[in-house]
Parts: C-alpha cells; structure tokens; sequence
C-alpha cells in the first residue's frame, strides 16, 4: 500500500459566499449547488428519490440495507469515471449528510432485530460488510502518497470492524442453534473457520492503517485510533488464539512506538483490555465443561474366548 509518486491536491477549496446564480460560476462551485437543486427538487415528490450530481442514491432519512448500499456506489462508480473529488465526504457542508448516512449505527438496527429470522439477518449483514469493502475500494487510493479522502476511508473501515463483529455474533448465534452432530460437519466447521479467517485479516488491515502516518492526517488517525480502540475487542474475542497473539503484540508496539503520542495513547489504553480478554479466553478453553462425560479409556486388555 506504499505509493510511488505522490499525486495532485484535488480537494474543492471552501464554498465561496458569493450567490449561486452568479453567471460563470467554475466547476468547483457548481457542483454543491447542483446536489442542493437535485435533492431540493426531488424530496418534494411523494417517491422520497435523491438524486446526487445526477445520479440516484437512497434516501438518508431512513437506515440503509444492503441493496441501498449497492444503489449509492452504482452512483459513486459512475461518478468517481467521470469527477474528481465528487465523493460525499464526512464533513462535507452538502455531502457530509450522505456519508453520515454511510456510517449511522442506525443501519445495523434491522440486523439486530431478535424477531426477524436468524439467517436473514446473517445473509444481510454478510452482505453489508461486502458493500462496505465495495466502497472502501472507492475511498481509499492505493496509488496516493496523501490521501484524498483520508477521513473517509478511515472511518469506512471503524465502521466495517463494526459489522463484522456483528455479522460474527450473527454466526456464533446460529452455530448454537446446530446440534452437536451437525457441528461437527466438515462443511460447517470450514464455514466458520472461513469466517475467523476473514475477521482476522479485516482486524489486522485495520491496524496497518495505523502505520500509514504519512498518508493520512494527523487529526484523522488520531480519531481513528480512539474508534479502533472501541471497536477492536468486541471482535477480538472472535479471533483464533494466534491471531490474537499477534495483534496483541502489534497493539503493544503501537503504544510503544508510534510517531504520534495520542495513537500511543489510545493503544495503551487497549491494550489491557485486550490481554483482559486473552487471559479470559485462555482460562476457559482451560476450564474442562461441567457435565461432560470423560473420553473412554483404551482398553488395551485381550479379548475374551
């Protein structure tokens, strides 16, 4: 992920106090006033449809399911072939609204609900965590030496660690409603090793975002570190015990050696608490079940004539 050449500032300087009707207005100006007429225009109609520089997203009023997070990066790939810098941003005075909507807490609300089937909320948060990578793909360039939208991608992947904790406990929630013989099931036990793998590579490319000090701000990682410390243990409970001696090694390095003193602090901060967890796991993978009946000793006695 290390960049090569570093690339133009692309970034939209401040919205300008002049009126918007002025005649010969640049590009750069013309643009948030075009995303204002559009949503303006089409919130009046009764179907709620947004469109964003022409092209049409989901309605940010409402919590987004997967199929609204395909309909916003259909409109974003179109856009991002043919605009530079046209991504909603978080803090973007007309496109922060789009982006909160991105990363609302209130999208999980559905995939959280008891009284909907299990394995529909299990398909759908599977599916969320796809999109979210889909657009993680639009923010982050790999070929950048800063990055455009530094805070944004940041703040995609906070979020995706987020779902996927979710979409974990989803599936420790079925694997508990399988009996034991079904368990043991080849396909299901890859299943679910598939599924610690793809946690664990997830948490750990969240960590190496850590390192990237010269593409991302200061104020950017220092906010992200503070939302990976509170994101990371409730999926780091999920993860096989090497993962979690790994990442418990790169954390603690983190809070030894980063070039910023509060990621240092954040990551100090998570560290107990993440030894806390390891130490708990490891007590009871230790702790024998109660109840269990002892494995049958190996009668190695002759047969009887």
């Amino acid at each position: 992920m290390t960049a090569t050449a570093p690339v133009a500032n692309l970034a939209f300087p401040p919205p300008r106090k002049e009126s918007p009707f002025v005649p010969n207005l640049s590009r750069c100006l013309l643009w948030p006033l075009a995303i204002l007429l559009l949503v303006v225009a089409r919130g009046a109609l009764a179907s709620g449809e947004l469109y964003y520089l022409g092209q049409p997203i989901p309605d940010i009023q409402r919590p987004w399911t997967s199929v609204d997070y395909q309909k916003l990066i259909d409109a974003l790939q179109a856009l991002d072939k043919t605009q530079a810098n046209a991504l909603p941003r978080r803090s973007g005075e007309f496109t922060g609204p789009i982006y909160q909507r991105m990363v609302s807490e209130d999208n999980f609300r559905p995939q959280m609900n008891i009284y909907a089937p299990l394995e529909l909320r299990q398909n759908e948060a599977r599916e969320v965590l796809f999109k979210l990578k889909e657009l993680m793909r639009l923010y982050f360039d790999f070929r950048a030496a800063k990055q455009p939208y530094g805070a944004e991608a940041l703040g995609l992947m906070s979020y995706s660690l987020h779902e996927q904790a979710i979409l974990f406990n989803l599936t420790v929630e079925f694997w508990m409603t399988l009996a034991q013989s079904e368990q043991r099931n080849p396909v299901r036990l890859k299943g679910m090793q598939e599924a610690k793998a793809a946690a664990s590579m997830l948490t750990s490319s969240a960590l190496d975002y850590l390192g990237l000090t010269a593409q991302f701000e200061r104020q950017d990682l220092v906010l992200y570190s503070a939302e990976l410390s509170k994101q990371m243990p409730e999926l780091f409970v999920h993860l096989p015990g090497e993962v979690r001696g790994q990442l418990l090694a790169r954390v603690q390095q983190f809070a030894e050696q980063h070039p910023l003193p509060e990621v240092r602090g954040n990551m100090h901060d998570l560290l107990p608490v993440l030894q806390n967890i390891q130490a708990d796991v490891q007590r009871q993978l230790a702790t024998p079940v109660k109840g269990a009946a002892a494995p049958p000793t190996l009668d190695l006695s002759a047969p009887k004539e």
